[in-house]
Order: C-alpha cells, then structure tokens, then sequence
C-alpha cells in the first residue's frame, strides 16, 4: 500500500537524499554519507524559514523508478488483459457456466483495483516532483481512491473464493448445479457480496481523510491528509488496515484452502476410478462422452486451482509486510520505499495475469478468444469493402 506517514521523513545513510528548500533548486542533489553533517547542513539553509517537519526528503533509487515503471505496465497489461476477459467470459457460450460468471467479476475487480495503488506509486515515483500519493492533491481524490482500492481488493478475493466453493459444491453435490448452483442464481449471489463489501467500506466515502486549517500549500505540503480523520490519525492505519487484512486475506485464504483440499481429493479419486476401468468399456460411445465431460471438469478444475493458488502465493507476502513488518520499518523512509513497492508489484501480478491462465489451461477460452478476433476481422473487412463500394459508387 502506499505512504500515508507524511510528517516524520527521516535521513538515510546509504541512499542518496534530495534536500528542497526555497531557496534550491528542485532537483538538486545532497549526496550525504554522515547523518550530523546532512542534519547540519539542512538546518543551514531551512532552519529560519521551514519548521522541522517541512523540511522535505525525496529518496531518490533506481528500484523505485523499476517498481513504479512495473506498476504502469501491471495497469497496461492488466487492463486489456481482464478487458479481454469479460468479453470473451460474457459471450454466448460461456456466459451459460455458473464459474464463467464469477471469473468475469473477479476480472471486473481485477480491472478496478488495478487503478488504485499501482497508479499511485507510478504517479509517486515518477510524475510528482515531490513524492506526494494522488490522494494528496483533494479530499474528493482521497476518499474515490481509498473506497475503490479496499472495496475492488476485497470483492475480487471473495469473487474468487466463491469460485472455489462452487466448484467444491458441485464436485460433492448432485443436487448443487440444478437448483442453488444455476447460473441465474449466481448473479445474485455476487450482488449480494458486493453489497455487503460495499457496506463495510462505504465509511471511507464519508469520513476517510480531512482538510488542514490554516494550512498554505508549499511544496510538498498539500494540507490534505488522506487515510486519517481530523481527530484520529490511526483511523486507516492501523485500525481499519486489521479489519482489511481479516476480510481480503484470512477469511478467503481459509476458505480457498478447505474448498481446493476437498477439489483436489475428490479430482484425484475420480482419476483413479478411471483408471481402474476395463480395456472393453474404454472403446463404448458411453465412456467416451463421459471421458471427454471429466476432461473439460478437470480442466476447468485445473485453471480453478492455478488461478487461487497464485493469488494466494503473490498476496501473501504484502499482508505478511502489513501485519509483521511495516510498524518495524516505519520510519526508514527509503527502505520502507523499496520494500513495499517491491511487495505492491508482486501483489498486483496476480491482479493482472489471470487473462494468460485462461488461454494456456483452457481450451474453451482460447476457442471463444479465436472466435471473437475472428469477428472482429471478418467486420473489418466487411466495412472496408462498404467504404471501397461507396467510394466506388460517388466516383462513377
């Protein structure tokens, strides 16, 4: 996630530090190896004009110009990535499968969160001349971004756990996929998450982040604190961080984990029942329908488990950091720089990706995908030939 501790930059030994002051160039570099010569010479030039905690500290580092280059790619990648898979989840084909309908809302999520934190550290370490987060430049600004990036995380690790229980259900229960597993029935269900996703974050809309009073902007001071109430500054973090951690980490993972157990069990006796046939029943038209319905189960039963084990593998690490680590390194600005954007690029991987689980492990979705181009082409053409008839027409 991003910096919302503004007030306290300290000095580091190791990276180099960009000193601003009105009286500097923006740009200027303080190349500083001593930290009571850097604090001396700082106050040398500040000190009559900026109280202490206006006096501004850019870290400057390579590995988070890469981290915030990622990030911009992650939303590139990532946009036409989960674009792409709504469209092709929501054709005629597909969209008739309870699954299909859940990935395409973990994809619409997907696509959601991808413009919260990773557009910030791009906009952070490259666009803003003095480090501030996008939610810095209005309160409007701080509470739109803070509500989609906590809401679009948290519906896309439900959406997927859903996933997971369906599939669980349907695997165990006959019953499952002709009455409360229906496809029609399933967009109720996502509504009914998202309402109650939407509920437990609406705060943030309303009361997320305040107006300093008698606060003149200068530099790298914007007199908006976002992810903070006026008073209290731990309203966020670390207070809804906690409850954020339970509700897109604990509670999914926990629930993934039993219903992928239960999946893999029941995938891994059913292959072995087939094994056991005998020669004679292999060559019957019955057992071959039946073999060619388990093999598109355990296909869709295949991308089920790629696509939730590397979500649970890319964003363990970040709620490890934010539970473990980041009251640690709180105040070592540059390292707490580099380790959080480096976790933030792994996180958001698995927000991006899914498009390229689906074309390698599912055959149905590479179909649709060939189809959909394939009509794309075939109107193109058709609207050059009518622009080359046209033209033909006024011509003669």
């Amino acid at each position: 996630m991003v910096d919302y501790d503004k007030q306290t930059d300290d000095f580091d030994l190791y990276l180099p530090i960009l000193t601003i002051t009105p009286d500097s160039d923006i740009f200027s570099l303080n190349f500083s190896s001593n930290f009571d010569s850097s604090l001396t010479s700082m106050w040398n030039k500040t000190g009559l004009l900026l109280t202490p905690h206006e006096n501004i500290n850019l870290h400057r580092h390579p590995i988070l110009y890469g981290t915030a280059i990622y990030a911009l790619l992650l939303i590139i990648v990532g946009t036409i990535g989960n674009a792409l898979t709504i469209i092709i989840l929501l054709r005629r084909n597909l969209r008739q499968y309870t699954t299909m309908r859940y990935l395409t809302a973990v994809a619409t999520a997907d696509l959601c969160s991808l413009y919260s934190w990773n557009l910030n550290l791009f906009y952070k370490h490259l666009i803003n001349p003095y480090q501030n987060d996008l939610e810095d430049n209005s309160i409007f600004l701080c509470r739109l971004i803070s509500f989609i990036a906590f809401v679009s995380l948290e519906l896309s690790s439900w959406y997927l756990t859903l996933v997971s229980v369906d599939r669980c259900l349907n695997i165990h229960f006959l019953f499952w996929n002709r009455q409360l597993g229906r496809a029609d029935r399933s967009t109720y269900i996502i509504l009914i998450v998202t309402i109650i996703i939407i509920s437990l974050n609406i705060h943030l809309l309303f009361l997320n982040g305040y107006q300093q009073p008698n606060c003149i902007p200068y530099a790298k001071r914007t007199c908006y604190v976002c992810y903070a109430r006026l008073n209290d500054r731990h309203y966020i973090f670390p207070k809804w961080e906690k409850i954020h951690v339970i509700i897109y980490n604990v509670i999914p993972f926990s629930i993934m984990l039993v219903s992928n157990c239960f999946i893999i069990r029941r995938s891994l006796s059913t292959a072995k029942k087939q094994r056991s046939f005998s020669v004679d029943c292999r060559n019957t038209s019955s057992f071959r329908n039946g073999t060619n319905r388990q093999r598109k189960q355990r296909q869709l039963t295949y991308i089920l488990l790629s696509v939730t084990f590397l979500f649970v593998f890319l964003t363990t690490p970040v709620m490890i950091y934010n539970v473990f680590l980041r009251n640690h390194i709180q105040d070592r600005k540059p390292l707490k720089y580099i380790v959080l954007g480096i976790l933030l690029c792994i996180q958001f991987t698995s927000h991006a990706i899914n498009f390229f689980v689906y074309c390698f492990g599912a055959s149905k979705f590479r179909h649709e995908l060939n189809a959909f181009f394939s009509s794309c082409t075939r109107q193109k053409q058709h609207h050059q030939l009518l622009t080359r008839t046209r033209s033909t027409l006024q011509s003669s």
